[in-house]
This record gives structure tokens, sequence and C-alpha cells, in this order.
């Protein structure tokens, strides 16, 4: 049985900004930067769908977790996926990420995801995926006061 973790929230960038920041799919480390050690990318990466980024992580979950860029459409939604065995305690994870303007400086974003957990709980891996992606949001916005000032 697949679960469900979601974070929804208008977020308080312009889409193109945000857009643009979920698109450089080389550059998860920028959104991450507490939690990625390390981004390896293949000599053929060319930020397009099929795309794999090898992504290197810290406690709590030690190790690789390989995702793939599986599509994209006009600007307004992004899904990925993790391939092969990860250091995740989960398998089967696929995410989609939908993103409506509401305003010149705000983006209505819902990020989707669905997964089997594996040696955590459904509530865990919930916690878990829920809180990166408020983390991931927090980050954007706070990245785009910096580069506003």
């Amino acid at each position: 049985m697949d679960f469900e973790a979601k974070a929804h929230r208008i977020v308080k960038v312009p889409k193109a900004y945000f857009w643009s920041r979920l698109r450089a799919f080389d550059s998860i480390q920028s959104l991450l930067p507490d939690s990625i050690v390390e981004v390896r990318l293949p000599d053929n990466f060319s930020n397009n769908v099929g795309d794999i980024r090898y992504v290197y992580l810290e406690d709590p979950y030690p190790g690789e977790v390989i995702e793939r860029l599986d599509g994209f459409v006009n600007e307004s939604f992004l899904t990925y996926s993790i391939v092969d065995k990860s250091c995740l305690p989960m398998v089967n994870y696929v995410a989609c990420v939908s993103l409506k303007e509401v305003s010149e400086n705000e983006t209505d974003v819902n990020w989707t995801s669905h997964f089997k957990p594996t040696e955590a709980s459904e509530e865990e891996v919930t916690e878990l995926l829920s809180g990166l992606y408020n983390l991931i949001f927090d980050n954007i916005e706070k990245q785009y006061l910096e580069t506003s000032l």
C-alpha cells in the first residue's frame, strides 16, 4: 500500500522565481544546504526529462538517493521520482509539484508525494517529507529576499 505526504502553502516569491529554482534540477543542494552533502551529475546531464541526479545526505539518513526528473509542463508542474534503492526509509517514491500564480509576489505551491514506507512508520516518513518540502519553501523565500535586497 502506498501513502501520501503533502505540503501546500502560499510562498512569498514570484512564480517565475520559484519555477526557476525548482527546474534547476542540478541545484537541489542550494535548496537544502544543511541536509545535502553533495550532488553528483552524470557527464551527459542536460537538466531535461529523464536526467538523473545522485544526492548524498547526512544524518538522520546518511547515504545516496538517486532521483530522476520525470516530467514538467508549462512552468507549472514538475514530477520526479527516486529510482533504485536509496538511504531513505521508503520505496516507490514519486513527487509532483504544481504552481499557480496568486499575485506578482506570491505562488500557490502544492507538493505531493506517494511512497511505501520500509524502515520507518507511515507517520515518520510523512512527517519527514512534509518537513522537507516546507523547508524548501522557507529556503526559497529566504533566498529570494536576500537577492531582492
